[in-house]
């Protein structure tokens, strides 16, 4: 072994990792304060390295080496990137310590998920192929027009029941783009899929394979959601998410080119473990941008500062999701865009789930959550997402039940908000299971009539459940393995939001741009919103109020819109709802019924041209059955 392998002289382009350059292949890397630095190539999947690279102070700037290999010695005509990427990975060595690059593109030795036979197998792969992207373009839709879908990779498509060929996989998702657009969605939200170490010891106690370990299955808990790992290489896609292991950094582009081919954008869930360099973290994020073309990330702040996100000339360009934003902070350094910046936050589904529920005072509460939309960016809004209970869970457990994550039943919060209708977990009485496809349709329509961007869990669409578990991230079974076979309620439930959500999006007075005011700014007899009770313009905010009336004027969307009224009534018994005058010429239909579950035929625009034959046909009022939503349309 030897550097005379290749020929090799000083680099100096930025950024750190290793970038085809006009020399040849450069790899840079940042190593402060240490005194014996190599650079180790090794035949892929070799024992001992091909060539030992020392770093010397000549190829020092700053605290970071610049290496180039420029070719092989004795062959001119060599193409040196091809060679490396097809038949050489590589490690660092600093002071006796042998590591990966943190800045690896790839990521070798752990292809399959769940076992490594060998700890010290695990190195950098070298990722220099150049991509037919054939004219890829960012959807870059307006927050105000997404539908969001939050999934897990794997989990989205493991289960025998998925029917595609990849399964668990990049391409299994692509395989379910015609189901993605049947439903509505128009854009992914993927759990961590860089390469982070499912087997990481920090994830609770668990039995780690050795090298004697037999290929039989070894029990340990796992880190199935990939948030906090240690030895995660936040530059590469998850190489055991991909169906080619060897090409997961291609098999990751062309699922992303798939994805925008069908209108889909794609965006990234990324959790920076504390103490991760800061200017790791911002070549992470341009590097999925520029790289992978990838429309956004929510990334958690605390870790990763807010104004260093919408500072930098390539993140600010794509959506940004964070806990809260700093308005005073956005306004001084000039970032305010609200078609790129959204709060990500529990607030909404913690209040929209005790409306839901029942809990007294949470009329006002739910109202405002109902209209919330930032001047300054835009707000997600969910009922579900991947921690805590699922949508089906929502409303058939009272409480978490997490004992088979081994952890005696202490993990996971304590607060879900949720009620089983009568009865905990599953049964066949058939009054518990029409209250929970109920209490389903409210909180669907609770979330698609909401002004901001809604997100759906996966699978929630057809009444996925985790059995009550409420933390299933060392679940990599079929509590967290979407089951594709649908029974006749789970197809209803499918249904259901489809409808609702073409519902939404022909109706853009339910997701508008800017806030609600609750004024008449254009004078015509109306607010954008108003809140009623069950008298018209009388709202109800009393501790015991379970109802609440909401009137969108549909002269305020974005385009002139139906006007929208919404009765909600979440109390146990009947209620009259009181209606408010349509605007003159129009009349009241009901158009969503909770309840039955009923979409009703609304007559299309147009003039009538007969006349009303008695005030009987006008709506004055409609009695909402018990925990129903009813949605009229103005027409």
């Amino acid at each position: 072994m030897s550097k005379e392998l290749f020929n090799v002289q000083p680099g100096d382009t930025l950024t750190l990792g290793v970038t085809k350059v006009v020399r040849g292949v450069q790899f840079a890397v940042y190593l402060p304060n240490k005194k014996k630095c190599m650079l180790k190539l090794y035949r892929i999947g070799r024992k001992l390295p091909a060539a030992v690279i020392p770093l010397k102070d000549e190829y020092k700037k700053g605290s970071v080496y610049f290496v180039t290999v420029t070719g092989i010695k004795g062959d001119d005509t060599c193409n040196i990137a091809k060679v490396l990427t097809e038949e050489y990975e590589y490690m660092y060595e600093a002071d006796g310590e042998e590591f990966a690059d943190p800045y690896a593109q790839i990521i070798h030795g752990r292809d399959r998920w769940g076992k490594r036979r060998n700890p010290d197998s695990v190195r950098a792969g070298i990722s220099l192929e150049e991509f037919d992207w054939k004219q890829d373009v960012l959807p870059r839709r307006d927050f105000s027009e997404v539908i969001m879908y939050q999934l897990h990779v794997r989990g989205f498509t493991k289960h025998s029941s998925s029917k595609v060929k990849d399964k668990g996989t990049y391409l299994g998702i692509i395989e379910k783009i015609p189901y993605l657009k049947e439903l509505g969605i128009n854009a992914l939200m993927l759990l961590p899929c860089y390469e982070f170490d499912e087997l990481s010891s920090d994830v609770g106690s668990y039995n780690a394979p050795s090298e004697n370990d037999s290929d039989e299955d070894v029990k340990y808990r796992i880190n199935y959601w990939g948030y906090g790992t240690k030895n995660t290489y936040y530059l590469s896609p998850k190489s055991s998410y991909a169906s080619d292991v060897r090409h997961s950094d291609v098999e990751f582009k062309e699922f992303v080119r798939q994805m925008h081919l069908a209108g889909i954008e794609v965006l990234m869930d990324i959790y920076f473990r504390p103490g991760t360099n800061l200017y790791l973290m911002t070549d992470c994020l341009r590097h999925w941008v520029i790289n992978y073309h990838i429309d956004g990330f929510r990334v958690n702040q605390e870790v990763m500062p807010a104004i260093s996100l919408v500072s930098d000339p390539i993140i600010s360009g794509v959506k940004l999701l964070t806990s809260y934003w700093d308005e005073n902070m956005l306004r001084d350094t000039g970032a305010l865009n609200d078609n790129v910046l959204a709060e990500y936050n529990e607030g909404f589904m913690n209040d929209a789930r005790r409306f839901l529920k029942s809990d007294e005072g949470m009329v006002q509460t739910f109202s405002e959550r109902f209209k919330r939309n930032a001047p300054d960016y835009s707000i997600i809004n969910f009922i579900t997402h991947v921690n805590g209970f699922t949508m089906m869970d929502l409303v058939s457990y009272d409480i978490k039940h997490n004992e088979s994550n081994g952890e005696n039943n202490n993990d996971g919060t304590e607060f879900n908000y949720s009620w089983n209708c009568g009865i905990e977990g599953k049964t066949r009485k058939r009054a518990v299971m029409r209250s929970r496809m109920n209490q389903i349709r409210n909180a669907f329509t609770m979330l698609l009539c909401s002004q901001g961007t809604p997100m759906l869990l996966a699978g929630d669409e057809f009444g996925n459940t985790q059995l009550g578990n409420n933390n299933a991230y060392c679940h990599d079974d079929n509590i967290t393995w979407l089951n594709w076979k649908h029974t006749k309620s789970e197809q209803d439930i499918f249904e259901f939001v489809k409808r609702m959500i073409a519902f939404r999006k022909q109706h853009c007075v339910l997701h508008g741009k800017e806030p609600l005011s609750m004024f008449d700014t254009k004078g015509i007899g109306i607010p954008d919103m108003s809140v009623h009770g069950t008298q018209a313009w009388r709202a109800d905010f009393s501790n015991y109020s379970r109802m609440l009336g909401i009137l969108l004027g549909g002269r305020y969307g974005i385009t002139e819109d139906d006007d929208i009224y919404i009765a909600f009534n979440m109390f146990w018994e009947q209620k009259v709802f009181e209606l408010p005058n349509p605007t003159v010429g129009k009349k009241w239909y009901p158009a969503i019924d909770t309840h039955s579950g009923e979409f009703f035929t609304v007559p299309p625009k147009k003039k009538r041209k007969r006349k009303i034959k008695s005030e009987k046909q006008l709506f004055r009022e409609y009695l909402v059955e018990p925990r129903s939503i009813v949605v009229f349309v103005g027409r």
